[in-house]
């Protein structure tokens, strides 16, 4: 039993583990750069679109406001109801405005792991590596086995 105690440390000892920094790979590499920069406009762009919604709801608020003193109370109704239902039309927009980036956001930043998977891949039979680790998995390393700078200038190349 001891001799097999032994025998079984020393096959892990023989393992390379190295760690990556996921975030950082698509921080700083040129392609993860795109999918980021794509995303961001498309998040500008909703931001825009929802704010002129709400710029037009507010002015509809502000014009039944002065035309209160001024319609009969059934058209203030009618106007108030149309208000109502412009602000749950605004708020299911707006929901489902976030829902679709969101599956938007997920879908690039997968197509952009898939798309490195084969040079990390690569990379770890070119390096001998068993096993690559997200950094954020990890309570303490030695420095020495992070390699996201020499994945992200691999990936870079491939451009």
């Amino acid at each position: 039993i001891l001799l097999f105690f032994f025998y079984s440390k020393n096959l892990l000892a023989d393992q390379n583990i190295n760690y990556v920094d996921i975030d950082s790979l698509l921080k700083n590499s040129n392609k993860g750069q795109i999918v980021l920069s794509s995303l961001n406009e498309l998040e500008i762009n909703n931001k825009n679109d929802l704010m002129n919604k709400e710029k037009e709801i507010k002015k509809l608020d502000d014009e039944i406001k002065n035309l209160e003193k001024i319609i009969s109370q059934n058209e203030l109704q009618k106007k108030i109801d149309n208000l109502k239902q412009k602000i749950n039309l605004y708020q299911k927009y707006k929901k489902d405005l976030s829902n679709e980036f969101f599956q938007i956001r997920k879908q690039k930043i997968e197509n952009f792991f898939k798309n490195i998977a084969p040079i990390v891949e690569n990379y770890m039979k070119e390096n001998s590596i068993n096993i690559v680790i997200d950094k954020k998995n990890i309570f303490i390393a030695n420095s020495n086995y992070d390699i996201t700078s020499e994945l992200i200038e691999i990936i870079n190349k491939q451009n």
